[in-house]
């Protein structure tokens, strides 16, 4: 795999570049923490994402039939991002979609369809694909803030990295837990326990202590282009739609175990990847070019508004149909 490191040759940011305002950050440590999450000219940065998904069964339960620790799925795609600062604002917004393609663990082959070993039965299997991810921060008299709604969070703390051996480390542990009711208005459990989705969401973040020296510097000398950055991605969470499995029937998560590096753009992918979603699914060869409004779509709402929605049925009733 080729990837794209080392100076970019400069070119003129657009009005809502952010790097005036990301140089204003006092902390190199939080100058840093932004360039994790994209670009400061304005450009598109992706993480392309690589790994593996298996089976957690307790008590093995399925025994040969759907064993604990099978790898069920390889995953090959990325998240491209965008960081925008609206004019006349201390805002910083993260925008970004996503595009995840399940692949045969074996041969490596993107899988369009997966058969339920539990009731034998063949489904659609659609990639993640989630149009919109976003995450939102203010910059202020030389800080930096999250911001949740209305509520403004300090993140002084939070954005100092460890050092493990040559390594800066940011480490980001989400246990995600709620109602698709409350947050998203979709009446349909999934089969979810409780009807409630609870997963977690693991990562870290690595930058070479030599990059982390070359990508705080402000001003004129300034490296452009995506900082590099190796991530570790692990995510435990319950079967997705498509596999037609209820969590509040079977026994069992899925567990993602995936790495995923910076390049600077999508022209730094590898051609069978960018043939792909330039044929099938063009809206992902760029990141949004403005913010959102509402919360970030998940594999559950892509499901339910892709899959459900438009045939008036719930994801029982789909299940069923796929009979």
């Amino acid at each position: 795999m080729t990837e794209t490191r080392g100076r970019t040759p400069r070119t003129e940011p657009d009005k809502t570049s952010p790097e005036a305002l990301i140089a204003s950050l006092d902390d190199a440590n939080a100058r840093l923490f932004v360039r994790l999450l994209g670009r400061p000219d304005g450009h598109d940065m992706l993480y392309r994402i690589s790994g593996t998904v298996h089976n957690h069964v307790p008590g093995d339960v399925h025994g040969k039939v759907f064993p604990h620790g099978r790898v069920l799925f390889g995953v090959e795609g990325y998240n491209i991002r965008r960081l925008i600062h609206p004019p006349g604002t201390d805002d910083l917004h993260m925008v970004s979609r996503e595009i995840v393609f399940y692949t045969d663990p074996q041969a490596g082959t993107v899988l369009t369809e997966w058969t339920n070993p539990l009731d034998g039965h063949t489904r659609p299997l659609p990639p993640i694909a989630n149009d919109r991810v976003q995450l939102s921060y203010r910059i202020r008299d030389g800080a930096l803030y999250a911001l949740y709604g209305p509520a403004e969070v300090p993140l002084a703390a939070s954005v100092a990295p460890r050092q493990v051996h040559r390594n800066l480390v940011w480490t980001l542990d989400v246990p995600p837990v709620y109602r698709l009711a409350d947050r998203y208005g979709i009446d349909d459990d999934f089969g979810l326990s409780n009807s409630t989705y609870a997963s977690w969401e693991l990562f870290d973040f690595l930058v070479h202590e030599d990059d982390a020296r070359e990508y705080s510097v402000t001003g004129a000398d300034a490296r452009r282009g995506a900082m590099p950055v190796t991530n570790c991605w692990s995510r435990i969470c319950p079967y997705v739609p498509a596999m037609g499995i209820a969590e509040s029937e079977t026994p069992g998560n899925l567990v993602y175990h995936a790495r995923a590096w910076t390049l600077d753009g999508f022209d730094a992918l590898e051609p069978w990847l960018a043939d792909l979603v330039r044929t099938h699914h063009p809206l992902y060869t760029s990141a949004p070019d403005a913010p959102g409004t509402g919360p970030n779509t998940t594999t559950w709402t892509a499901f339910h508004a892709g899959e459900l929605a438009p045939r008036g049925l719930t994801w029982r009733e789909w299940r069923n149909a796929t009979h």
